[in-house]
């Protein structure tokens, strides 16, 4: 019985977490320094890779201002995050404001985000709980199917209801894996 507990033990994932990350400052896109941890929810914190020049990004960038204003007062933080190191400032500040983006954006050109997520695509959706760990990672809905394919309406809001679950459960929710542009971040 012991034998196969550590078995089992030894064949679970560890947690991904940001928590050692909370402490650092960030260069933001309005070109501001700011602490992760004063940017983060005290229930949940939803991160989002994001790229300008992603059309995934662009098609989603509404409907991810109106989901972070729902949230707003609930103890959940958005933030937007450029990952990548050709990345520009300039380019993110313009994409947030035409998006009409109320949280903060986070320049990631170091990969420091990316890698300690594990981010793959933008846009890429990571929940995590209040003490950095990514309960949550996967895509904003269902719309897009394929590079080069999406649907014009979505039937399912994944991000939105691994949050509602997460919050009323407080569990680990299911990935659903993200299509998008690639993140240009390697190790």
């Amino acid at each position: 019985m012991l034998l196969l507990a550590v078995m089992n033990s030894a064949c679970t994932k560890p947690h991904t977490t940001i928590a050692s990350l909370a402490g650092a400052s960030w260069a933001t896109a309005d070109e501001r320094s700011v602490e992760l941890r004063s940017i983060m929810g005290a229930k949940a914190t939803v991160i989002i890779t994001l790229d300008p020049e992603c059309p995934f990004c662009q098609l989603y960038a509404h409907d991810i201002q109106a989901l972070a204003a729902r949230f707003a007062g609930q103890g959940v933080a958005f933030i937007g995050a450029y990952t990548g190191p050709y990345m520009e400032s300039n380019k993110a500040a313009a994409f947030a404001k035409e998006a009409g983006f109320s949280f903060p954006q986070l320049m990631d050109t170091d990969c420091r985000m990316a890698l300690a997520l594990k981010a793959r695509v933008t846009p890429e959706c990571f929940i995590t709980d209040g003490a950095g760990t990514v309960v949550y990672r996967g895509a904003f809905d269902d719309r897009a199917v394929r590079q080069g394919r999406k649907k014009i309406t979505a039937q399912v809001h994944y991000l939105e209801n691994a949050l509602v679950n997460f919050l009323r459960t407080g569990d680990q929710q299911d990935e659903v894996v993200a299509v998008g542009c690639i993140v240009e971040c390697t190790e």
